[in-house]
């Protein structure tokens, strides 16, 4: 089964430059699965690693400015992903199979980390603005 890297509206957590970032990595994504040489293949995974920690950066600044009390959590849950990028980057992309399981992982952690952490400090932050009305 071939993934679609999609932006979805849903995805969106309320913050233009969180999304544009978001976006882009499905776009990075994407192009992942438009190589068919091995080479190639590693080259965008490297990007979207680098990307990834970039965003993560800007991601857990913005989580510090705001006071987010569950930021030390949300970092491990980053951490964990740059470690499983990092030992996936490794292997070898030499058939369609093993660029599909690495496209089923960074889908399925993307769609899963922006709907249920991401959206969780925006949240959390929206609600903290209300309150100080």
């Amino acid at each position: 089964m071939k993934i679609t890297f999609e932006w979805d509206q849903t995805y969106a957590v309320g913050n233009d430059d969180i999304d544009e970032q978001h976006k882009k990595l499905f776009a990075l994504a994407k192009s992942v699965s438009d190589m068919t040489d091995a080479k190639q293949v590693k080259s965008h995974i490297m990007d979207l690693f680098k990307y990834t920690r970039e965003h993560f950066c800007d991601e857990e600044q913005m989580m510090k400015q705001i006071g987010y009390p569950k930021l030390d959590e949300h970092k491990e849950l980053h951490e964990e992903l740059i470690t499983k990028l990092s030992n996936l980057s490794t292997r070898s992309f030499d058939t369609d199979q093993s660029i599909s399981q690495f496209q089923k992982f960074v889908y399925d952690w993307l769609v899963d980390h922006i709907m249920n952490h991401d959206k969780e400090y925006f949240h959390f932050n929206s609600k903290k603005n209300i309150c100080k009305v």
